[in-house]
């Protein structure tokens, strides 16, 4: 059974964030990204359990892509899976989430 995804607002304040400073570099850098986390969620919504959970907080999951860290947590109850963040590799996890 597939999950639904949701995408918090948390996650479009990232994005944002993500695109301005990718844009410096690239005008597609950022939809590259961006393609290729869609692209691994919707394997996720038939294997919501395939990244390892986060130690410190292990209510969430971890999926890598491109040395950004992608934070979900999956809902039994509603078979959702909410995106919480998008943080690039080399932040302070703790001071975000």
């Amino acid at each position: 059974m597939k999950y639904k995804v949701r995408y918090l607002e948390t996650v479009r304040h990232d994005r944002e964030a993500i695109k301005i400073y990718l844009d410096r570099y690239s005008a597609t850098a950022a939809k590259r990204l961006f393609d290729k986390i869609k692209s691994r969620m919707e394997f996720v919504k038939s294997n919501p359990y395939i990244h390892e959970s986060y130690g410190k907080r292990p209510q969430f999951r971890r999926m890598v892509v491109d040395g950004y860290l992608v934070f979900y947590k999956v809902t039994e109850e509603s078979k959702t899976i909410e995106v919480h963040r998008i943080l690039h590799g080399m932040v302070d996890v703790e001071q975000h989430m």
